[in-house]
């Protein structure tokens, strides 16, 4: 068997984080696949404690051994049969000792002098002084009845492949040819890229692990439990999987979310359940949001095996769930929940309104998932990979870890909860002339709420100046909200067109300030006169130009979109979006969408991207002038035919 080098890695940073102590744990692979190993999954080391009740019986501490808690192991086993899945290999570090095959190890692995676990694989990795070191594999010989041990090397421990950025960078490689087509047949799955295409590390391990402890197959991570809730309707509605909602019970979350889709959901009593019979398998959506999900569950099984035998989809929703790290939930609902949504949460025992927010939508439909987890890379609602980080510490039960992070990420005796949001906000307001802004957990989830709020069913035209980002007219094109939807491209040379085209029933117009990919630059000071005039909303994606080369609201526009991710941040390792709004009065609308479906940034982006933000314009600066150099570069080359770049001299 041969170990990932990822998942190598994985183990090794286990040892590190541990270190003094020793780190165990699983590797977990399908049944069926004798070389698959996909996820690490650390256990608790309780060796201390059975050190401290009997000193005796067990001399170590965590410093020479471990033992793995047995009740987590036993839960695990019955999670991962239910999965298709199994342990193959238990894994442990040595600290300062390297990588060897113990006596104690052996003993530990052997039952009468055979196995005692068929077909495992035991993995042991040295950390040196706090650091990786090498590793082996023991495979147990049937014939020989002894292990047979195989080194790794030292120089292998780590991913040949170092993420740019960082532990959080949002993009690591530069694909070729070969590795593009590899991953459009369906043969690769690339480890690292731009994080709403490729999630990072730790929000894919946090996802496998949950789906492992709730039994199911598939969980999605978002930024919060509104906007699993939110994006999960978005995606049956546009999918045509969704003609009518009921409700149980009233909410005016609920109800002010839902009607931004237009959907008028129809209620009833979780107390005084309709007749299975009445809801339609191919037009109905259930959503239930019960106090207690498992009691309901327990008291309505009948009623959930009915509509399950029917068809009918039933969603089951819970608020931020501070115990997140349960199991138990999936286990409970029997299957019997087609998409069961709960939010993930922490909160700081200094501060209360202080808290780390995430949400979970958890499936066995393999389909739908696939389908939404596209969905999900166009629209951008992910789970920050900082909050990810946290929810994985409170997993492994590293409360000390979460307390530092809290205290060192948020600085909640200093500082207040929301300093680093407001104080990001109001240096981009100064920036683009804006009255108002708001923060969200990427550029696209910015447009995204932002094009979601102004489509009306009365205002069906859409106006689309120059080339947009790719992501942004898949968003136009396929919200599926409104099959009657007009959309009108013009290019930057029909601008004659405009004040023709421009209609009561006109929803907005949306440029970029430098388009993408071809660099052109739109005449905003017209576009925005024009749109100004006939009062219809201009929106300017700025993230290209950003504010040290444009301040589009000068020109005409009513908003304008950032993702921070790029220059605003400039340094790889942070994600979000930004709205800027020229008045305030149109402020108080965009705000309570971004409330109601829970897309707020995260406050750790918030503050990685305030610290950013500080040398900003220098580098602007310094990015203006190699980009000038490198075009006049390219434009003088003979295999160069032509040049696009944001220059007037351009063309």
């Amino acid at each position: 068997m041969q170990i990932p080098e990822t998942i190598l890695a994985e183990c090794h940073s286990y040892g590190v984080e541990n270190y003094p102590e020793e780190s165990c744990g699983f590797i977990i692979g399908n049944i069926d696949d004798y070389n698959s190993l996909e996820i690490v999954y650390p256990m608790r080391n309780i060796i201390n404690i059975m050190h401290e009740k009997d000193p005796k019986n067990y001399p170590l501490t965590a410093r020479e051994g471990y033992v793995i808690d047995p009740i987590e192991h036993l839960k695990l086993e019955r999670s991962l049969k239910k999965l298709g899945k199994r342990i193959k290999v238990i894994y442990h570090s040595h600290p300062d000792v390297g990588a060897y095959f113990s006596e104690k190890d052996k003993n530990d692995a052997l039952w009468n002098g055979n196995a005692r676990y068929p077909g495992i694989t035991y993995l042991v990795c040295a950390t040196n002084k706090g650091n990786p070191g090498d590793a082996i594999i023991a495979n147990f010989n049937v014939t020989k009845k002894d292990f047979e041990i195989k080194r790794i090397p030292e120089k292998n421990c780590t991913s040949s492949t170092e993420k740019l950025g960082g532990n959080f960078g949002i993009s690591g490689i530069l694909p070729n040819m070969n590795f593009i087509h590899e991953w459009k047949n369906g043969n690769l799955e690339p480890e690292y890229g731009y994080f709403r295409f490729v999630p990072h590390k730790q929000v894919k391990k946090l996802q496998e692990r949950l789906a492992i402890m709730h039994q199911t197959r598939h969980a999605l991570a978002y930024s919060s439990a509104k906007s699993s809730l939110m994006e999960l309707i978005s995606y049956l509605k546009s999918s045509n999987a969704l003609h009518t909602l009921h409700l149980a019970p009233k909410n005016t979350i609920f109800k002010n979310a839902l009607a931004s889709l237009e959907i008028i959901p129809k209620n009833f009593n979780l107390n005084n359940l309709p007749e299975p019979e009445k809801f339609s398998a191919k037009k109905s959506v259930i959503l239930i949001a019960p106090g207690d999900l498992k009691n309901f569950i327990r008291k309505n099984t009948e009623w959930l095996e009915k509509l399950k035998k029917l068809r009918v989809l039933v969603i089951a929703f819970e608020e931020a769930n501070s115990k997140f790290w349960r199991g138990g939930i999936q286990d409970e609902c029997a299957n019997l929940i087609t998409f069961l949504i709960t939010g993930l949460k922490l909160t700081s025992n200094n501060h209360r309104s202080t808290s780390i927010k995430g949400g979970l939508i958890l499936s066995n439909n393999d389909r739908q998932i696939a389908e939404l987890s596209e969905f999900r890379k166009r629209r951008g609602a992910i789970l920050s990979a900082r909050n990810a980080s946290l929810f994985l510490g409170k997993l492994d039960g590293k409360k000390e870890s979460i307390k530092n992070n809290f205290k060192n990420s948020l600085e909640i005796k200093k500082t207040h909860v929301c300093f680093y949001i407001n104080a990001v906000t109001k240096k981009l307001c100064e920036w683009e002339n804006a009255s108002s802004g708001l923060l969200f957990p990427s550029g696209m989830a910015a447009i995204m709420a932002l094009i979601t709020l102004l489509q009306k069913k009365e205002k069906t035209r859409l106006i689309v100046i120059g080339l947009l980002y790719s992501d942004t007219y898949s968003l136009l094109m396929d919200s599926g909200r409104f099959p009657e939807f007009d959309s009108i491209f013009l290019g930057l040379d029909q601008l004659d067109l405009l004040p023709e085209i421009l209609t009561n029933e006109t929803a907005m117009i949306i440029t970029e300030s430098i388009t993408n990919p071809l660099c052109e630059i739109p005449d905003l000071e017209r576009i925005g006169k024009l749109a100004n005039e006939n009062e219809v909303p201009f929106l300017v994606d700025n993230t290209l130009a950003s504010p040290a080369n444009c301040q589009p609201i000068n020109w005409g526009a009513d908003y304008v979109i950032h993702s921070t991710t790029k220059f605003l941040s400039g340094t790889n390792d942070h994600a979000g979006g930004a709205i800027l709004i020229k008045c305030q009065e149109k402020a108080y609308e965009l705000k309570k969408f971004q409330k109601n479906w829970g897309l707020e940034i995260s406050t750790l982006e918030a503050k990685v991207l305030h610290k950013r933000m500080r040398d900003f314009f220098e580098r602007m600066i310094r990015f203006n002038e190699n980009n000038l150099t490198i075009a006049n570069f390219l434009k003088s080359h003979s295999a160069v035919d032509r040049v696009y770049y944001a220059f007037s001299n351009s063309k």
